[in-house]
């Protein structure tokens, strides 16, 4: 019984899905009674990418000077750590778009984490409670950098999805004292199924980075709809359906995915055009929505950036439309003074 468990446990299929490929597995990885067991050191890569490996990925290990002094790692430029998403790995769609824009963008030291072994179709309950295994593995070895001269100081943790409860976690675990050490969490329409609960320990929320910023764009579907961090932003209202994503737009390029992810996956998408388009999504402090639309907001109560240049003072609700296909940045009004 025990050897046709752990067989299970290593049959996985490939499933086209839309834009990308997901591995479908018979049992999924996990602490719980029928879960199969999970290995941090195989089931979690730390992938560097940099601008001199920009396509071949160098991989880092916990405790492992080795792996650190055979790559390109460099002290003195900034450190971005991307987190995929449920059914997603680091050579899909989203972390590969994030990678290049970054090393178009300059000299930065981009560590994938791939979790994908613990997020796999279609055991979305397991990624759920493995998002904590995975945040705390995380920690550790952001620790164990900064212990080798790659100060915490200077990472930016950035997620998708359950990849931002993951950098919730991963925040938390980093906590000294009273305050956190993470300098910045950039959430992307964090994960809302089995997460709908108010307790801030289980879910990423602003007291796990020193500045949290979240793009919400699925608010109430897929993605949570609330305001968690300490700057958020609702592009076009924040919820389904975005600009370019109703089905008369979608229409022969139609599949499930796009069907029901289209929305979802604009967070990432607008956080990627930003990296290179720092200025293009201007965005207005507001109640809400529809304070919005009808022109209540101005400069005066308060204005920044969606995206790579927000900036780290800002505070509250904000909000911004975009275009239905790319670029979906409107960029600015020229007649208002953004800082």
């Amino acid at each position: 019984m025990l050897a046709d468990s752990l067989l299970l446990c290593s049959i996985t299929v490939n499933v086209f899905l839309g834009e990308e490929t997901v591995k479908y597995t018979m049992r999924p990885k996990g602490n719980y009674f029928f879960g199969c067991p999970v290995n941090e050191t195989e089931d979690i890569s730390f992938l560097l990418y940099t601008r001199f490996n920009p396509r071949v990925s160098h991989r880092l290990y916990l405790d492992d000077d080795e792996s650190l002094t055979k790559s390109y790692i460099n002290k003195s430029q900034s450190t971005v750590v991307y987190i995929h998403g449920f059914t997603e790995k680091a050579s899909g769609l989203s972390a590969s778009v994030i990678r290049d824009a970054y090393l178009d963008r300059g000299f930065y030291n981009v560590i994938l984490v791939d979790w994908n072994a613990l997020a796999a179709f279609p055991w979305y309950f397991a990624a759920v409670q493995n998002c904590q295994v995975v945040g705390s593995y995380l920690a550790r070895f952001l620790d164990y950098l900064d212990s080798k001269g790659f100060a915490l100081t200077n990472v930016h943790v950035v997620g998708f999805s359950l990849g931002a409860e993951v950098a919730g976690f991963t925040g938390q675990h980093l906590r000294a004292g009273m305050g956190p050490r993470l300098p910045r969490i950039t959430g992307l329409d964090p994960a809302y199924p089995l997460f709908k609960h108010h307790n801030v320990k289980l879910r990423l929320s602003k007291g796990d980075a020193i500045f949290v910023d979240v793009i919400h764009t699925d608010g109430g579907v897929l993605g949570i709809p609330s305001r968690i961090g300490h700057a958020d932003f609702f592009p076009n209202g924040g919820r389904p359906v975005q600009p370019g994503c109703d089905v008369a737009s979608i229409f022969f390029r139609a599949s499930f995915e796009d069907l029901v992810f289209c929305s979802h996956k604009r967070s990432w998408k607008y956080y990627a055009e930003s990296i290179n388009d720092e200025f293009g999504f201007p965005a207005y402090r507001c109640r809400n929505w529809m304070d919005f639309r009808i022109g209540h907001c101005s400069s005066v109560s308060g204005t920044t950036y969606m995206g790579i240049a927000t900036r780290t003072s800002a505070s509250g609700k904000y909000f911004l439309q975009t275009n239905p296909n790319p670029p979906f940045a409107k960029k600015r009004d020229n007649s208002v003074e953004f800082r």
